[in-house]
């Protein structure tokens, strides 16, 4: 019988290629977000 194998198989990609850009999107929207919040928050205090 034949056996299967994995399409690719050969071929070896790192998976951090993509986790850089998905960090930097959540840092930065943590970011704004805190940002965002202290603004508010000091313009109610005045």
């Amino acid at each position: 019988m034949a056996k299967y194998r994995p399409a690719r198989s050969g071929k070896k990609t790192p998976k951090a290629r993509g986790m850089i850009p998905c960090l930097i999107l959540l840092v930065s929207g943590m970011i704004l977000l805190s940002l965002l919040f202290w603004a508010v928050v000091r313009s109610g205090t005045s």
